[in-house]
């Protein structure tokens, strides 16, 4: 039964407890008009090739950080960035119903981000095999 144990432990340790399945970690620093961009505000990542689905990730205090367990695989993406002013209903409807879509004042802030930066960004990075994967970018 020991050995068992112990072949069992090492398959672990070789095997690993949790695969990135070749994702790697990305990280980097936002700023919007030589500031930190605004915080709850996301980055994301699309795929430009067959890489997977697109990763996103909340931004906190101008900084980002995708672990390698949610990362990208590499290849090259397209990046863009959106953050609300957090104070202005960008659809109010009628109010005496619950706020939502088809509801009352819809909760979402005018977006902050030029639009060069928005959904329809061209900003592409390749993110490499074993890294280091930072990308920082500084949004006139």
């Amino acid at each position: 039964m020991p050995r068992l144990f112990v072949a069992l432990v090492s398959a672990l340790v070789v095997v690993g407890c949790g695969s990135s399945d070749g994702k790697e970690a990305v990280s980097g620093a936002i700023t919007l008009k030589a500031k930190a961009f605004p915080d709850g505000g996301l980055v994301t990542f699309e795929p430009l090739e067959n890489q997977g689905t697109a990763a996103p990730s909340v931004v906190t205090g101008g900084k980002y950080d995708i672990p390698r367990q949610n990362g990208l695989k590499p290849g090259r993406y397209r990046v863009w960035m959106t953050a609300g002013d957090g104070k202005t209903a960008v659809n109010p409807v009628d109010s005496d119903q619950p706020p939502g879509p088809g509801g009352g004042a819809n909760i979402v802030s005018k977006d902050v981000v030029p639009a060069a930066w928005g959904r329809d960004s061209k900003q592409e990075v390749t993110v490499k095999a074993g890294g280091p994967n930072v990308f920082n970018f500084d949004i006139p």
